[in-house]
């Protein structure tokens, strides 16, 4: 388990060893505030590697998902979540969007997205998963720690001392 932080202190702290994500998220998840060593995939449309991938054990882990944008279909909704949760992972953080907030809300796990949408995604197992992601100004690599809070989120390319 995480301890404590807020991403203002990372950001006095850490100048030097953390990049800010510039892309504005809102909380969905029951948790305000999480972090963890980074997994990534991107996929735009299609979230069949978000479910599969959230099936597998993510202690300590935080699923980044880039969606590209996608603001027309959700990449996670309650049962993806749930599973996440089940699976001990920390958070989920979408450039993209989500559904099913208001039970979101209760499940125990960070979620952030930009936005909701009713709408899911199609499932055609398209995607890639562990690849860089380059969003919010950031780069975003496999391996790398991301720590989010209702103030922002920051990247580092290694666990911070808290």
């Amino acid at each position: 388990m995480t301890k404590s932080f807020s991403t203002p202190d990372l950001s006095d702290d850490y100048p030097d060893n953390i990049q800010i994500g510039k892309t504005l998220f809102n909380s969905y998840g029951g948790v305000n505030s999480f972090a963890g060593e980074v997994e990534t995939i991107s996929c735009a449309d299609d979230n069949s590697l978000v479910k599969e991938i959230l099936n597998k054990n993510g202690e300590g882990k935080v699923l980044v998902i880039d969606a590209q944008g996608v603001d027309h279909a959700s990449m996670v909704g309650d049962q993806i979540a749930l599973t996440a949760y089940e699976n001990n992972w920390s958070g989920i953080l979408i450039n993209g969007s989500v559904r099913d907030i208001e039970i979101l809300s209760s499940i125990s796990i960070g979620i952030f997205a930009k936005s909701s949408i009713p709408m899911k995604t199609d499932k055609n197992n398209l995607g890639s998963k562990s690849v860089d992601l380059f969003f919010g100004n950031v780069m975003i690599k496999p391996g790398y720690w991301v720590y989010a809070d209702l103030n922002g989120w920051v990247i580092s390319n290694k666990e911070l001392e808290l």
